[in-house]
């Protein structure tokens, strides 16, 4: 679980860093929306892949149950989307290490967060100029179902140190 964790930490310190260098130049240009909306899909799929690394090595401790999706996208993350990976990885983690509140995938912020990884999907593999644009209405969307989505992953830190206490 060490190295688990210890990678976790380096990753998310470096992610963080690269959106919190990306937040100091903030512009409401369409390059610039495309690369807060990439950076925080890496942020968010990194912290996914080191979160379900940890989930793992529990499997050997006395842990919650979990449901088979969430046990399934530990073990093999292929057999599922971005999001379904993510909001598994998430509900998993949450129970496996005993912290609430457990994220709300029944809101509007989850739908957000579904139609941000989405539109990640489409900058990353452009087949039109349409494919790059983010109008101010869906610029808006994106980036609450980043925030949102962020937000849930930076929380599980601080709600591990506050159940567990510090180190």
């Amino acid at each position: 679980m060490d190295s688990a964790f210890d990678n976790y930490l380096i990753l998310s310190k470096e992610l963080r860093n690269d959106l919190l260098a990306l937040l100091e130049s903030e512009s409401g240009s369409q390059h610039w929306r495309r690369n807060f909306v990439r950076v925080s899909a890496s942020l968010i799929e990194g912290h996914a892949q080191c979160l379900r690394d940890m989930c793992t090595v529990s499997f050997d401790c006395i842990s919650p149950p979990i449901t088979a999706n969430e046990s399934n996208v530990l073990k093999s993350e292929d057999s599922f989307s971005t999001s379904e990976r993510i909001k598994y990885t998430l509900r998993a983690a949450y129970k496996l290490f005993e912290i609430n509140p457990v994220p709300n995938f029944g809101g509007a912020e989850w739908s957000k967060a579904q139609r941000m990884m989405l539109k990640r999907h489409s900058l990353m593999h452009p087949k039109t100029l349409t494919d790059l644009e983010i109008s101010d209405e869906l610029w808006i969307e994106l980036h609450d179902g980043a925030t949102w989505l962020i937000e849930q992953m930076l929380n599980i830190p601080s709600l591990l140190q506050k159940k567990y206490g510090s180190p």
